[in-house]
């Protein structure tokens, strides 16, 4: 590093920029500052010598300081097992916002700075890359890549790349910003163990089975601006396995979940809301985008106070087998409450088979959207089960049947549609309410 001992005058007063001596501290406790290639750590970033134990050491000497930051310079580190992150203490590359390239040392390729994952091929049980296992502790601006990955059909299995928390403990405020996850088999882990107050923000890459799941979160955890897609490989092989099986989000208990700004491409499922032992979701979701996928919003259970859509949009290209936008799942023993999905300000397009199909006994409102290209063999909507309210939506003109109700369905009402020639059909029932829709 390079610093000018030129004085500048700032408002007729002199300034002095810090010295060379300072800057370049590698290891005092009272900066709260690391750098893993220095002494005593002195990892290569050559792609080739194993720096799992200079990365570990440092990060646990910045922990037993209290906290700090473990900076890694521009340099492509292989990590042959994993790490694990204390409390307080971020490990940190040289990006200030996420990259779209990664180092590659098969191409002595150096962008950045570069982890490379090897640990564990064909055991997704396995322990993770990176865990996150104080208060506080987190990582960013960097890149984690797998280079032994195949795009194939399908491709290798290996455990969470990074993971929240600690067995049995709450563990607060864990944090993931600024990365590229390249080409994992599962992305972020913060279901296995409780993880409150989880922040993930400016994560893309081209995770190939889970991109985020989350469970046991009591207190709000926040997912922004995610961005999911093949940064890594667009081999046809691998694209078919991805849109048959992988999960962009899954989402478990957690309340009031905040989601903002995100997308993927080419996924089996946007979003999938199922329950566990712990429970299940209820949260807001705003600006949700997802493109070529199967299902975009699968749903089996959310908590009573329901989760809340606004602004999203749905498409599909062809990829996938059912080809439907947003699913409502019958789950022997539910009751309406448990279930309850509001959508405000929604788009589908594309090669969708139906937009929206709900044989759940719970809620589905959905208002103020449009319904383009379905496959005229199939309603737009149809529900099956449960309770629904459609309102304030517009169809594209005559495609086929815009609203299908069976007799199976509990309390419907229907208003303030625009049809554009497409029909209506609905079970004649007196809880079932069609009215003010416009043909």
């Amino acid at each position: 590093m390079v610093i000018s001992s030129q004085i500048f005058t700032v408002h007729s007063r002199k300034f002095s920029p810090p010295s060379v001596k300072i800057m370049q501290v590698t290891g005092d406790p009272h900066l709260g500052y690391i750098n893993v290639r220095a002494p005593p750590y002195n990892a290569t970033g050559d792609g080739v010598t194993d720096d799992t134990n200079a990365f570990q050491k440092a990060l646990n000497d910045a922990g037993n300081m209290g906290g700090g930051i473990v900076f890694a310079p521009e340099g492509n580190y292989l990590i042959a097992s994993q790490l694990t992150v204390p409390a307080a203490t971020v490990l940190k590359g040289v990006a200030s916002h996420v990259q779209r390239h990664w180092g590659n040392p098969s191409t002595k390729t150096v962008f950045g700075t570069t982890l490379l994952a090897i640990a564990d091929a064909g055991n997704e049980n396995g322990l993770p890359f990176i865990s996150l296992a104080g208060d506080s502790s987190g990582i960013e601006g960097l890149q984690i890549f797998y280079p032994n990955q195949v795009a194939k059909n399908p491709p290798i299995s290996y455990p969470w790349t990074i993971r929240c928390g600690q067995k049995g403990l709450s563990i607060e405020d864990n944090f993931v910003k600024n990365v590229l996850l390249v080409n994992p088999w599962k992305g972020i882990d913060a279901a296995t163990n409780q993880a409150p107050r989880h922040w993930f923000e400016n994560i893309y890459g081209q995770p190939l089975s889970i991109g985020i799941a989350v469970d046991q979160c009591y207190d709000i955890g926040r997912i922004n601006h995610i961005h999911f897609w093949p940064f890594w490989s667009s081999e046809q092989a691998l694209w078919d396995w991805v849109n048959n099986n992988a999960i962009t989000f899954l989402f478990q208990r957690t309340d009031w979940e905040i989601v903002e700004d995100v997308f993927s491409w080419g996924y089996q499922t946007g979003m999938a809301f199922r329950t566990s032992s712990y429970g299940a979701c209820n949260g807001q979701f705003t600006d949700i985008n997802f493109d070529n996928v199967d299902i975009g919003i699968d749903v089996s259970y959310t908590q009573t106070w329901g989760i809340l859509f606004s602004n999203l949009n749905l498409a599909n290209a062809g990829g996938g087998s059912n080809r439907i936008g947003i699913l409502g799942r019958a789950v022997n023993g539910t009751r309406p409450t448990d279930a309850a999905v509001i959508v405000r300000g929604a788009s589908f397009w594309g090669l969708f088979q139906k937009h929206l199909s709900w044989s759940h006994v719970g809620l589905i409102s959905i208002s103020d959207s449009l319904f383009n290209n379905w496959n005229k063999t199939s309603p737009a909507i149809e529900i099956q089960a449960g309770r629904a309210m459609i309102n304030n939506n517009y169809f594209s003109d005559k495609i086929g049947n815009a609203v299908n109700v069976s007799l199976g369905a509990d309390q419907v009402t229907i208003t303030n549609n625009h049809l554009n020639g497409n029909s209506l059909e609905v079970a004649s029932k007196p809880s079932i309410l069609v009215a003010n829709n416009l043909p």
